[in-house]
This record gives structure tokens, sequence and C-alpha cells, in this order.
């Protein structure tokens, strides 16, 4: 149970425990869980650290490690893309912000600069976009 935004107490159901549970399984970090799932960043850990979930996961891949592949699960290798998805959609926002901020600041350099900063700049981006598969979509879907 947690205190709401209207302060009231509420029962968080069987059934979210266990998307968190199963998106920490996948390698999410448990307070971006929280923050999708608007639950309380404490109250997920709290519960996670009291159900054990560290160990149960660990053990449950060295059990599975002697009898199968490497191979992930459709439902947590969604889980994992979504979030990528979204980390790779605010990357985008975060960029797009920076360059209206700096546009002005850019046009009063000289030429050389423009060109020296830029491929700094573009370095970073190409890292990042390769990061998050953004080389990968579509022109319909815009980066």
């Amino acid at each position: 149970m947690y205190v709401g935004l209207a302060g009231m107490r509420r029962k968080i159901p069987h059934e979210t425990w266990e998307q968190i549970k199963t998106g920490y399984a996948a390698g999410v970090c448990l307070r971006e869980i929280a923050r999708k799932m608007n639950v309380p960043e404490g109250t997920v850990l709290a519960h996670a650290k009291r159900e054990g979930w560290t160990q149960q996961i660990e053990a449950a891949k060295h059990a599975t490690a002697s009898t199968q592949s490497n191979a992930i699960t459709p439902t947590p290798m969604q889980s994992i893309a979504a979030v990528m998805q979204e980390r790779g959609e605010r990357y985008c926002n975060r960029i797009a912000g920076l360059s209206e901020r700096v546009v002005g600041h850019i046009e009063a350099m000289c030429p050389d600069e423009i060109l020296t900063r830029s491929a700094q700049f573009e370095k970073i981006d190409t890292i990042a976009r390769r990061t998050f598969g953004l080389n990968d979509v579509t022109s319909n879907q815009g980066a």
C-alpha cells in the first residue's frame, strides 16, 4: 500500500507487482519501472527488497542456465525494446530542444569554428542514435 496523490491509501494489485518484477528481471531499473507505472520509487524498492527479487532472479538464472539456451522470452524483450524506444524518443526531444536553444549562438560563430564544433556534436549524436536504434527508423516515422 501507498498513499496516492489524493492522500488515500492505494493497494497495488498483484498483477502490477508481477509486471514490475518481470520488467526488473528483464534488466530494467526498478526506479524507471516505478516512474513508468506511477508507483512511488520507495514503495517498489522496499517491496523488491522485502520479497527478495534480486536473489530469486539470480537463482532462476542459475537454475535455467544449464538447461536452456541464452534466449530471452518475447515479453521481457518487448519490455526492453519499449524502454529503449522511450529513451530514444526522449533523446530526440532533448537534442531538438538543444538545437533550438543554440542555433543563434552557432550562427554568430565563424565558419571554421562551426565546422570544428559540429564534428564533435555529430560524433555524440551518432553514438546515441546507434544506441537507441534511431538509424533504423523509416522515413515516414520521423526521428
